[in-house]
């Protein structure tokens, strides 16, 4: 066979990587899904649930390289030590030293929550727990439950949930809790692993991390008996609410000292309360000011009617801060106003007037502006204690006690409203707080949130039937 010259073998090489360039086009592996599964625990030394436990070190193998994240945030260990073990991660192992001296027969729960993660995505390994026994069984008695955020009436998911030997009350002052968890997200809590005996529970909205109540600025709950568990108890629910109002430092005590450079304020300075420029038919028109008053005169305020100007008849009031004036009148829709002022008509406590006499027209609100909501519940309440709040935009705008099963408010303005239904202990009309440190202790008054948003369109009977919402039976 005759042998190809050199050249011509070159030039058919060179003539199919040009003419199919394709086939030669060299592509990078695109690489598979996003791995989504979590670590899992592959071993245990000693193993998970152990009994006779007598080890100072806890040996666990996963099939992933893993990391721990927010540990200490995450870390329950139950009952609590007074020296926390020591966690340390290496690869695919997570060695736990212990350092307190366990107590014979008795259940420990190590709960990481969702600390354990793998190195590579991130993906979690929820909820992990280890549990022992230094005895010869394990315990398994629950208590769980919810906690509320007693004036909302909904879930409080930032508390922890705690129990004491003790039945002292003051026991959540001064000492560590034995058991403690922590609220999930829709305010559900559990205690697993407990022994018999005899507990007291409480709850705080932990700002320090102390797991003690040491500052009536944070939220408590509590029950104010002990528990008694020989069985597993459920349902518990638990009212957390601050003891006192949390209230920003006035400024007001002092007197102002005016900057350096900048002349200080020679006039009083007000603002009329309106929509818009429209008054609401069922509300008072309200005058606010900077700084408190000291003195008012309702004989050198006017206020005139239509448009002929014809002086009316109003009630006058001040609010207990002193920073703001009422004028109380019946008045007709879509009417013009007009509010005269003289400058001596108030003064506030340094003295200080309007510049001049001043002048405020406004137009009262038509009919027509509002919507009126109706509701229907399934059930009636026959115990007159339970009133219906109604909120916009999370600001209480109107409440009124609810009677059989409808309840019914108008002069709304339109909006998309949420309710809530209080339990009026008292009958004072309003939420009142509860008291630990009182001398008979006082649980807060319970809120149940409805979930239902209701909308009010202007002009219209917005009417809502059959809401799912039983008037709890009340205990003689």
């Amino acid at each position: 066979m005759r042998k190809l010259p050199a050249c011509f073998i070159v030039f058919l090489l060179l003539w199919i990587a040009f003419a199919f360039p394709r086939c030669a086009q060299i592509v990078a592996p695109t690489g598979g899904p996003r791995d989504s599964i979590p670590p899992f625990l592959v071993s245990a030394v000693p193993r998970d649930s152990s009994l006779h436990f007598n080890s100072k070190k806890i040996e666990l193998s996963f099939n992933k390289f893993i990391q721990l994240q927010d540990l200490q945030k995450q870390l329950i260990i139950a009952p609590t030590p007074k020296r926390q073990p020591q966690f340390r991660s290496k690869l695919r192992s997570l060695t736990i030293t212990w350092f307190d001296t366990l107590k014979p027969n008795t259940t420990y729960i190590i709960n990481m929550g969702n600390a354990i993660e793998d190195i590579t995505e991130g993906n979690q390994l929820k909820n992990f727990r280890y549990v022992f026994s230094t005895g010869n069984y394990l315990d398994s008695l629950e208590i769980s439950g919810k906690m509320i955020t007693a004036p909302t009436g909904l879930p409080d998911s930032t508390a922890a949930v705690m129990l004491y030997n003790s039945t002292e009350d003051s026991v959540v002052t001064k000492e560590k809790p034995v058991y403690y968890t922590k609220a999930n997200g829709d305010g559900s809590f559990l205690f697993q692993n407990l022994p018999h005996g005899t507990f007291k529970i409480f709850a705080l909205d932990e700002t320090n991390g102390d797991l003690e109540y040491d500052d009536t600025t944070e939220a408590i709950a509590f029950i104010s008996k002990p528990l008694k568990v020989d069985s597993n108890i459920r349902g518990i629910t638990l009212l957390s609410f601050l003891e006192k109002e949390n209230v920003p430092k006035s400024s007001e005590s002092a007197p102002a000292v005016p900057a350096k450079g900048k002349e200080k304020n020679k006039k009083l300075n007000f603002s009329a309360q309106l929509n818009g420029s429209q008054q609401d038919l069922n509300k008072p028109l309200v005058i606010n000011f900077e700084t408190p008053l000291k003195e008012t005169d309702s004989a050198k305020i006017i206020l005139q009617e239509d448009t002929t100007y014809r002086p009316v008849s109003f009630a006058f009031s001040a609010d207990t801060a002193h920073k703001s004036i009422r004028l109380s009148y019946k008045w007709k829709e879509d009417m013009p106003y007009r509010l005269i002022l003289d400058s001596g008509f108030v003064s506030d406590t340094s003295g200080l007037t309007l510049a001049k006499p001043d002048t405020v027209n406004f137009r009262s609100k038509s009919l027509s502006d509002y919507g009126t909501l109706t509701l229907h519940f399934e059930t009636a309440n026959t115990t007159n204690l339970y009133v219906v709040q109604l909120f916009l935009n999370d600001q209480m705008i109107h409440s009124s006690p609810v009677t059989g099963n409808m309840w019914k408010q108008g002069y709304l303005d339109p909006g998309t409203y949420q309710v809530r239904i209080l339990k009026d202990d008292n009958h004072n009309g309003k939420w009142d707080r509860g008291c630990y440190y009182c001398k008979r202790k006082r649980q807060p008054e319970q809120v149940y949130s409805i979930p239902d948003k209701f909308t009010v369109k202007a002009n219209w009977d917005n009417d809502y039937s059959n809401l799912k919402f039983t008037f709890p039976v009340i205990e003689e």
